[in-house]
């Protein structure tokens, strides 16, 4: 029957797009959860950044570089973050590159590290947007 052969091709695609939808939700949430602390920190700090951090949020920012739980990638993101004016530093954009490279560091850091690498005075939209995914 081609009717029955009908509801079969209706049905696959259903589950399809069910499994598509909850694969892309699914993958926002582990964005959310992978981030550690000093990730979610960051990504709140950028999310109202104008320019470059507050003087409370650079304090803030050097709290996690002291901290022993910060890894060696978010260290390096927070340095770059205090050392913003309008952009990130040239030498801060090599370190921040390396860090968008390395499979090995969480995507919600390596994400961080990208919207640093390419601000330009305040991260775009569609950067605050993966932002609060981050920040959750």
């Amino acid at each position: 029957d081609s009717q029955e052969c009908n509801r079969e091709v209706q049905m696959k695609f259903k589950v399809i797009i069910t499994g598509l939808v909850l694969l892309l939700s699914l993958n926002a949430f582990q964005l959310a959860m992978a981030a550690s602390a000093a990730t979610k920190t960051m990504a709140g700090i950028l999310i109202n950044l104008n320019h470059y951090p507050s003087d409370s949020e650079k304090q803030t920012l050097k709290k996690l570089i002291s901290d022993g739980s910060t890894t060696n990638a978010e260290k390096t993101i927070a340095t770059a973050m205090i050392n913003l004016q309008h952009a990130a530093t040239a030498a801060d954009k090599k370190k921040l590159k390396e860090i968008m490279n390395d499979d090995a560091v969480p995507d919600a850091t390596r994400t961080v590290a990208e919207i640093v690498n390419n601000l330009n005075h305040t991260p775009s939209a569609a950067d605050k947007e993966k932002l609060k995914k981050i920040t959750g």
